[in-house]
């Protein structure tokens, strides 16, 4: 509040018990309708110098009511901006959730073929150890081994006990050196077979994996095309507030100078009246085109 209207307060006895900070917009209009036709009544009835009081209040309540009305818009602005915010704020955590809870379905649908996998192959390879374990080690004779066997028989034959008896150690011998062979040949058909076995199951995982990869992959481009689409929706919103917002400042404004102009006029160029009683314009202490300049100015426009 400036000197100026602390001043008119304070000579005027309308003003002095009038406290405007606790009222509202709508509470100043109504005292301004009041006034007004108070105002009306002592004009009617002549008193002047009453009616001059109820027009300062009138002035003075104006003024207020302006300020009010301007500090009104600019808490709806925040407000409507502070709301913006928020409806987009929602709107994100919303969208989160929605991903979130695909991206958990994706994982535990993935962790579950994951394991499932898991124990198959180790099924897989248990019946494998299994039926190794289970297969005969029958050895297979080598052509050495029926040979001595042949000649052993020949000679038990022929009752040639002594010759026999040599006969049968060398194949005893032979024996051992074909199972040997043979156990050696087994083990490494068994590592060859484990080694395929193994082999399969790490293309079956890295398949899986790669297959769910690709599922959580278009999962985060679904995301990101989303994310991107409210963030231009509410980048849109945001737009047309702040034009809204503009346009309203504006006729604001505009209003306002349009006001300044006619008081211009009122003061400098015509003469105004007070009920029945007609009293010069004060002279004016500027011209008339430095008015105008200084109107011009200020409207930057600033209500």
């Amino acid at each position: 509040m400036n000197k100026k209207t602390t001043s008119t307060k304070e000579k005027n006895p309308l003003l002095k018990n009038l406290n405007t900070n606790k009222m509202t917009s709508s509470q100043i209009q109504e005292e301004i309708s009041k006034t007004q036709k108070l105002m009306d009544d002592y004009i009617s009835k002549g008193k002047y110098p009453n009616a001059e009081s109820c027009n300062e209040k009138i002035e003075y309540l104006k003024k207020i009511l302006k300020e009010k009305k301007i500090k009104e818009v600019n808490k709806r602005h925040y407000n409507e901006k502070e709301n913006l915010k928020q409806d987009q704020n929602i709107d994100i955590n919303t969208l989160n959730e929605l991903w979130d809870k695909k991206y958990q379905e994706l994982q535990a649908k993935s962790q579950a073929a994951l394991d499932e996998l898991g124990r198959n192959q180790q099924e897989e390879l248990q019946k494998f150890y299994s039926q190794y374990q289970q297969s005969p080690n029958d050895v297979k004779p080598s052509a050495t081994y029926l040979k001595l066997k042949k000649e052993e028989e020949g000679l038990v034959k022929l009752k040639k006990f002594k010759e026999a008896e040599i006969i049968r150690k060398k194949r005893e011998a032979q024996m051992k050196i074909d199972s040997n062979k043979n156990g050696k040949n087994k083990e490494n058909t068994f590592k060859n077979i484990e080694k395929k076995i193994k082999q399969k199951h790490a293309n079956e995982l890295l398949y899986l994996k790669n297959k769910f990869q690709a599922e959580f992959d278009e999962l985060a481009k679904g995301r990101q095309k989303d994310v991107e689409s409210l963030n231009k929706k509410y980048s849109v919103k945001n737009k047309d507030l702040v034009n809204q917002q503009k346009r309203e400042d504006n006729i604001n404004i505009s209003k306002n100078y349009r006001k300044r102009i006619e008081d211009l006029h009122n003061n400098y160029e015509q003469k105004f009246i007070v009920g029945r009683k007609e009293y010069a314009a004060p002279e004016a202490q500027i011209t008339k085109d430095q008015i105008y300049a200084e109107i011009r100015d200020n409207n930057k426009l600033n209500p």
